[in-house]
């Protein structure tokens, strides 16, 4: 048997180091040819050596320019690399040359995402279906993109054309039932959230979108849920909280404390801390701060920023039931939102407080009680927080009307409240 056909079975059976001995054998005699280079390139890739891999496909596209495999190989390594941008260039160059290869734009449209080149990633799924129409997963991912976009009746249409393909695609379902939710289609929402559960896909979130817009009143927003809600979010979470949603409430419970004396609390709770807003607005104020939140995603986030001297992936009341330190500051930003019945919260709360110790928190608004309202998130009314005060032993120290958050460009208003243990 001669030795490339000898090289090419090691490759086969998985034995690198005797197909790579093959190959440099055989380029030893022909150093210059660009299928073996190639081959090298693959043995390389198929074994995830991916930096070997590129500097190989990279020698076979300086020997062989019209290699298009090449390119597009050197495209997949540079974006599993995270290097979008050759990424893009590569897979640019393996379109030119295979301009019918629906794969190429494909990933390339996947690339322009990554880039935030969403106009020009549309334009290459575009380009796949001239090439393959109606393919499912490119529809989908149109869909996707015009909801990153928030153009939601694009995203829709989309995603109901797949639906009209596969009717029990989770996933299209799945951002069907959350278009429909924020454009008000509420009958469509409903019917989605019930497929969504019968599908057993995001169940949990499901179930709890169809409570609220049924008009039934459960105690909390799952833990899954919530989980899974702020682990999405928690790398733009901050832009898109701050700057587009007009969130200045950790802020504005600072301000709170305006007027009071200026000594610093010895130890903090941040109760729900997300990627730490509340630190940065509480920064200088506190010797101690511990942050407690659901969402891994999100105290990662709040771990870079180093304001916390200790975060935890936990429940808040779990924590507070197994905790022995007592705390000189509360505070819950934006996180009764998720919390409906807030009983056993006041009273671990004052459990653990500090003789004379602070809580800050805001909730949404509710006409008597507590109640989950259409979008998924509770409201309290101020006659409920007074009476939960009262009985756990707390003092209403301040009351303060808010906007909380936009909402479709409107604001959503809520109190914020200072107690006193």
């Amino acid at each position: 048997m001669d030795l490339f056909a000898q090289t090419q079975r090691y490759q086969q059976s998985g034995d690198f180091e005797q197909a790579l001995t093959g190959y440099q054998d055989l380029l030893a005699a022909d150093q210059d040819n660009p299928q073996l280079s190639y081959l090298v390139a693959l043995l390389f890739f198929e074994n995830g050596k991916l930096g070997e891999a590129a500097r190989w496909f990279t020698r076979v596209v300086s020997l062989a320019p019209e290699a298009a495999p090449a390119h597009y190989n050197l495209g997949v390594i540079f974006f599993e690399q995270g290097d979008y941008s050759r990424a893009a260039q590569a897979y640019e160059e393996a379109a030119r040359l295979c301009p019918e290869d629906g794969d190429i734009f494909f990933n390339l449209a996947l690339t322009r995402k990554k880039l935030g080149q969403f106009d020009k990633a549309f334009s290459c799924y575009q380009k796949v279906l001239a090439i393959t129409p109606d393919a499912e997963d490119v529809l989908y991912n149109l869909g996707v993109l015009c909801k990153d976009l928030h153009h939601h009746a694009d995203s829709i249409w989309f995603f109901e054309k797949v639906v009209e393909k596969n009717p029990d695609h989770a996933q299209a379902l799945n951002n069907l039932g959350y278009l429909y939710h924020m454009e008000r289609e509420v009958d469509k929402a409903i019917a989605i959230y019930r497929q969504l559960v019968v599908l057993d896909h995001n169940a949990c979130m499901a179930s709890h979108m169809l409570a609220a817009l049924t008009g039934t009143t459960t105690a909390a927003a799952p833990d899954a849920y919530i989980r899974a809600v702020f682990d999405s979010f928690s790398e733009h979470y901050d832009e898109s909280l701050v700057e587009k949603l007009g969130y200045t409430t950790p802020a504005q419970l600072r301000e709170l404390l305006a007027g009071r004396d200026s000594r610093r609390f010895p130890a903090t709770l941040d109760m729900g801390c997300g990627t730490g807003l509340s630190g940065e607005a509480f920064e200088g104020l506190t010797e101690k701060l511990i942050g407690l939140d659901l969402s891994p995603g999100m105290l990662e986030v709040a771990g870079k920023k180093r304001l916390y001297d200790s975060l935890h992936e936990t429940d808040i009341c779990s924590f507070l039931r197994a905790s022995r330190i007592s705390f000189d500051l509360f505070i819950a930003a934006d996180v009764f939102v998720y919390i409906g019945d807030l009983n056993e919260i006041f009273t671990l709360v004052k459990e653990r407080a500090a003789e004379g110790g602070i809580f800050l928190f805001s909730t949404e608004l509710a006409d008597q009680g507590f109640r989950l309202q259409p979008m998924g998130r509770y409201g309290h009314a101020e006659s409920y927080i007074r009476g939960l005060a009262r009985e756990s032993g707390f003092s209403v120290i301040k009351v303060v009307a808010a906007n909380i958050r936009k909402e479709k460009e409107e604001w959503i208003t809520g109190n914020l409240y200072m107690l006193r243990a």
